[in-house]
């Protein structure tokens, strides 16, 4: 191996352990900040009374629907609405949000059979639903998204009693299959080195995000920051949400809680694209931001190659020089420091480190949607979402 190279290898998986060094605790504290978070028990929410309307945009969304606001319907809170926008679906959407309706007077439902210019599906489709709501608060979800019965009491006791204009559960899975479990994991960290829970629950910090599968607002919030209206050609309306909350000095509050559950992804494919969409999103399509993502995924991937060449070398009996056995000890140490810290991250995220061997495939999964994201925003192709291109 030519010295320069040796030289430059070495730098960069010095420079990637001192790193890794330092983030280790900041990752560990925002592990802690995660696990303090715990929604009031719902005993304590018993004097809260206000009315709940809950907007449920869905597009072809048959395989899910029924399931999903039946779980909502069985919430031990009553006084609540449930208003289901069918967002030009194509398949037996419709018909099911009808029976449901017939079933349960609590449920409303609309249908949109036109997207109009300039607006995002589900921004449309939420708007609509929004602007029919006869609760003070709201609560806008999925319809492939699950709660348990507690949820809805316990989180409007937290809502109210924190005087909050926003909260969003990021939510777990009602599934947890092998993606869920060896590639979603590293690309969450990724959206949240740039939107630290802690940073993101601070009034004084810029960070924001939120998840669309649970985002509770007050009906005076909501109107403040200009409805879904001000939002309407956002493709993660979600995080442009929390950044509109948090630019007017309101007070968001995101936590993760397994009490909300949404669908597992059925394939790697579906997987890449809500990812890709959630960054380009998120990182509100700065190239800077992009590129920061793009290497802190790539360099990762140098130390697993390193020690697949040196193995494919040691298996074919061929000598290691000196340079390269230390390359080969510096490739092992850089390994240690990434999987060390992600097997907590693990253990906490969903309760098996094992899935820390299968990193490399979250790393790779990770620099090729920051790759994707990337040429997207230089070639101004712009993103497909659900049938349409959005830019």
């Amino acid at each position: 191996m030519p010295m320069w190279l040796f030289v430059i290898i070495a730098a960069l998986l010095l420079i990637m352990i001192l790193e890794i060094a330092r983030l280790m605790p900041l990752l560990l504290r925002e592990l802690k900040l995660q696990s303090d978070f715990v929604l009031p028990s719902e005993t304590s929410a018993g004097q809260i009374t206000n009315r709940l309307s809950i907007i449920i945009p869905a597009k072809d969304e048959e395989t899910s629907i029924i399931a999903s606001v039946e779980s909502i319907l069985a919430s031990s809170y009553k006084n609540l609405e449930i208003i289901l926008i069918d967002d030009r679906s194509q398949d037996g959407t419709w018909e099911l949000m009808e029976r449901l309706r017939r079933k349960d007077g609590r449920v409303r439902t609309v249908k949109i059979d036109t997207l109009p210019a300039g607006w995002t599906g589900k921004t449309h489709a939420m708007f609509v639903g929004a602007g029919l709501a006869s609760g003070d608060i709201l609560l806008f979800t999925d319809a492939d998204v699950f709660f348990s019965s507690d949820l809805v009491a316990r989180s409007m006791s937290y809502f109210v009693s924190n005087h909050l204009d926003m909260l969003s559960l990021i939510p777990g899975f009602k599934h947890w299959g092998f993606l869920e479990k060896s590639i979603y994991p590293h690309l969450a960290l990724g959206i949240s080195f740039f939107c630290p829970i802690g940073q993101v629950n601070n009034p004084g910090a810029e960070a924001a995000v939120s998840s669309g599968c649970f985002i509770m607002m007050s009906e005076k919030a909501y109107k403040k920051v200009g409805t879904w209206g001000s939002l309407r050609d956002q493709l993660t309306e979600d995080i442009a949400m929390s950044r509109a909350v948090k630019t007017l000095g309101m007070k968001l509050h995101v936590g993760r809680s397994d009490l909300v559950k949404t669908k597992p992804f059925d394939n790697v494919s579906e997987l890449i694209r809500f990812w890709t969409r959630t960054f380009y999103g998120g990182l509100e399509n700065r190239t800077v931001k992009i590129i920061r993502l793009w290497l802190n995924y790539s360099p990762l991937l140098i130390p697993f190659l390193l020690l697949i060449y040196f193995a494919a070398k040691l298996a074919a009996n061929v000598d290691i020089s000196t340079p390269e056995s230390i390359l080969l000890f510096m490739s092992i140490m850089a390994i240690l420091v990434i999987e060390i810290p992600f097997g907590i991250f693990l253990k906490h995220y969903h309760g098996s480190w094992s899935y820390t061997l299968l990193s490399p495939l979250g790393i790779f999964a990770g620099s090729w949607i920051a790759t994707r994201v990337f040429f997207t925003k230089t070639l101004d192709k712009g993103i497909e979402w659900r049938g349409s291109i959005y830019k």
